[in-house]
């Protein structure tokens, strides 16, 4: 099962970022564009999550890999960096929605 989770972590990681910029093209198409606050996070979200997924899916794959300290501060840090940035870009998302709201 580890395996199947590792290599399921590994294909996100890898496809996930590519899957981020097409959606920020269309986004930034429409209107109202976001704001450089909000594509700066989009972002570094789309470079710090993939890289937790690839070395949590590492972990998975092989236990030698887990059991090193490093490997599991990467991981662990970087998918907190992620849940920080992601809170983050939802509560600017909620301030362009209620900025946007009253003005129109």
């Amino acid at each position: 099962m580890h395996i199947i989770i590792g290599i399921l972590l590994l294909i996100i990681g890898v496809v996930f970022p590519l899957a981020m910029l097409f959606w920020l093209n269309g986004r930034m198409r429409r209107k109202p564009a976001l704001n450089p606050r909000q594509v700066g996070l989009t972002l570094a979200f789309n470079g710090v999550l993939p890289v937790g997924l690839i070395t949590l899916a590492l972990g998975q794959l092989s236990p030698r890999v887990w059991a090193s300290v490093v490997v599991r501060t990467v991981s662990i840090a970087t998918l907190a960096a992620s849940v920080v940035l992601l809170i983050a870009w939802a509560v600017m998302e909620a301030a362009a929605r209620r900025k946007g709201g009253g003005d129109g």
